[in-house]
């Protein structure tokens, strides 16, 4: 079975942008019943409980004009599920940085912060007297859907410019990127850290994959990231082709990582243990920390 739910990014992230579902307390968070004039989009397939997760998200007006670089701050409040709990922020307030839009798409909030606990979280966002919510489900890291901080990195192949592996296209971005010098299996058998990021850019059905490549790409050659090797894996093994996209073949490192959506980045140590990972939106600022993590 092809698992094509490749839909992660702005407004795309079924199930993450559920509006106003919980009442909270706190100085400056908004009741649940105050009427909301922001639109707040949750902008990752999947978060984890624990320390230092990133968050990221974009913020929109009623008539859905992007809000750019203005003072976010961010409280994040637990949902009622039943009628004997009740809401509690958890966090808050967080001020959001912005970065802004690269290509295509829109520009980004985003912020660093530590969610103890699983379970349903409303993000709410401020701009001064205006307000949005979105919900996120938090997922333990022991029950996600993808590989975490702390396991073993899955060595698969991946398509290089000496060896495509039968697949159409080893790099969708034009021109290619400067990632496909080395398999992602060759990679990790170095003893070398590794920046691996999955994404098509001419096939992405966001505006969030072509980005993350080129952003990638940048931020690789204007760095000093030690002997780190970096990889870009396409995502379809066969261009996809109108109502039949869905079922397109997926590459090996894809099928072999169970990603269920794109785009995805990990930074792997040289230990072959995962570092770091962030799907969705790929800000730049975000893919430095991680890198800078990654080297320290």
């Amino acid at each position: 079975m092809h698992r094509r739910q490749l839909l992660t990014g702005i407004g795309a992230a079924a199930g993450l942008t559920v509006l106003g579902t919980a009442c909270g307390s706190g100085d400056g968070v908004p009741a649940v019943d105050a009427e909301q004039s922001l639109f707040v989009q949750a902008a990752s397939l999947e978060f984890l409980s624990g320390p230092d997760r990133w968050l990221a998200f974009g913020v929109r007006d009623l008539q859905n004009t992007p809000i750019d670089d203005a003072d976010v701050q961010v409280y994040l409040r637990t949902i009622a599920t039943a009628p004997d709990q009740t809401a509690e922020v958890v966090a808050g307030p967080l001020a959001a940085s912005f970065a802004p839009a690269t290509e295509t798409g829109q520009g980004i909030y985003y912020l660093q912060t530590t969610i103890e606990e699983p379970g349903l979280y409303d993000v709410v966002a401020t701009v001064g007297d205006d307000h949005g919510v979105a919900s996120i489900q938090v997922v333990d890291p022991s029950n996600s859907r993808v590989a975490v901080p702390g396991e073993a990195a899955i060595s698969a192949r991946t398509a290089t410019t000496e060896d495509d592996l039968g697949v159409f296209a080893v790099c969708t971005q034009d021109p290619p990127c400067g990632m496909h010098e080395m398999s992602l299996d060759e990679a990790l058998d170095t003893g070398r850290p590794v920046a691996l990021m999955f994404a098509t850019p001419e096939f992405c059905q966001t505006a969030v994959c072509g980005p993350s490549v080129s952003t990638l790409d940048a931020v690789r050659g204007d760095g000093d990231w030690g002997d780190t090797i970096f990889v870009h894996s396409e995502i379809f093994a066969e261009a996809p082709v109108g109502a039949e996209a869905p079922t397109t073949p997926l590459v090996p490192a894809v099928e072999a990582w169970g990603l269920p959506s794109e785009p995805w980045f990990f930074t792997i140590g040289g230990d072959g243990v995962i570092a770091g990972r962030l799907d969705g939106p790929m800000p730049e600022p975000i893919l430095r920390s991680m890198l800078e993590g990654l080297t320290a």
